[in-house]
């Protein structure tokens, strides 16, 4: 062996022996959410009641999501939620995250704080912590990688609800300036955070949302985050057009390849409460073309709004899709765009 095998056989051990100090030195803490070392660092002194052990679970175009500790996920029933997390200010979110099918891309963005981006790679876990912003309000979280025509669907909101008490008007105000500095600076031709629009001057605010050809609410995802007063009585009345065409998730295909559009879902109004379980207020079977109406008392912290259950799209035009899938490829997945929340100021 010359003096060359000779550094190259001793490079190769120098390495297989790093690495397998760094797997036995790790092993015990990768099955752990929030294994990895640097992530578990970040929690040192922070107490066990402000730490939300948080899996997130990436579809094609859609985030569930588990939390349990401080928060306990449960919408409707189910022990998860779609495209939301539920927090507390001075809390934490210890997050590990996998792929059901596709790589995928978990990104927030609080420019007053943090921003997180993670790559969700199937067969592996990624792991991150994220502080839950101080100034109660809703946070967009993206899909920041392109994995389907739709993809730009796949946003949620981290919704960072007051303990105990209603959002107050201080901190709706720093929420509101927070999120228009970040509209004309970093944020500034990126839609992350919905628009906020304010009913906090009437009692009994009449809220209408339209939505377009492209199945969202006043163009944008999620809809608009509205602002409303503790106690009182809110209209909320949603119009759905009849989707026609291909640029609308709630068009979709059967297995014959005849399109049709979605009617088994349902719109409605849902209370999100203090410990994260969401509740059903109201809701109807979808009617396109007609405004659907709905009037409740604001006595939860945060309501959503819309259509919170996922539609499940399958484009197949005359089969191209399915037993010729090889012509035109396939494009399915579960699809969630015209829902949003609204905020109860209380004092």
């Amino acid at each position: 062996m010359d003096k060359k095998e000779r550094w190259e056989l001793t490079w190769t051990l120098t390495v297989i022996v790093l690495f397998a100090f760094v797997i036995v030195s790790t092993f015990p803490l990768d099955f752990v959410v929030g294994g990895v070392p640097s992530v578990i660092s970040e929690l040192n002194g922070v107490p066990s009641q402000k730490i939300i052990q948080t899996h997130i679970t990436s579809y094609q175009y859609l985030f569930k999501i588990n939390e349990s500790g401080a928060i306990l996920s449960n919408e409707l029933g189910m022990p998860f939620y779609y495209n939301l997390i539920v927090a507390h200010p001075g809390e934490f979110l210890n997050i590990s995250m996998t792929s059901a099918d596709v790589t995928s891309n978990f990104y927030f963005a609080d420019y007053a704080d943090k921003v997180v981006t993670d790559q969700i790679v199937p067969g592996l876990v990624e792991y991150d912590v994220l502080p839950v912003p101080n100034i109660t309000g809703a946070y967009a979280f993206l899909g920041g990688e392109y994995n389907g025509p739709w993809y730009s669907y796949q946003t949620g909101l981290l919704i960072s609800l007051p303990y105990s008490g209603y959002f107050t008007s201080g901190n709706i105000s720093k929420y509101i300036s927070q999120t228009q500095i970040a509209y004309t600076s970093a944020l500034k031709g990126d839609p992350y955070n919905p628009p906020i629009v304010q009913y906090t001057t009437v009692s009994n605010p009449t809220v209408i949302l339209v939505g377009d050809q492209y199945g969202v609410f006043n163009k944008t995802i999620p809809g608009p985050t509205i602002v409303v007063n503790h106690g009182s009585t809110v209209t909320l009345s949603m119009y759905m057009p009849l989707p026609n065409d291909d640029r609308n998730y709630l068009y979709n295909y059967s297995a014959s390849g005849t399109p049709y559009p979605v009617t088994d879902i349902k719109i409605g109004v849902y209370a999100i409460w203090w410990n994260g379980t969401i509740t059903l207020v109201s809701e109807q079977p979808i009617h396109y073309n007609t405004y659907q109406t709905f009037s409740f008392n604001s006595t939860a912290p945060a309501y959503v709004y819309g259509i919170i259950t996922p539609v499940y799209y399958n484009y197949n035009p005359s089969n191209l899709s399915g037993t010729y899938g090889s012509l035109i490829g396939f494009d399915k997945g579960y699809i969630m765009g015209a829902w949003g929340v609204i905020l109860v100021e209380g004092n």
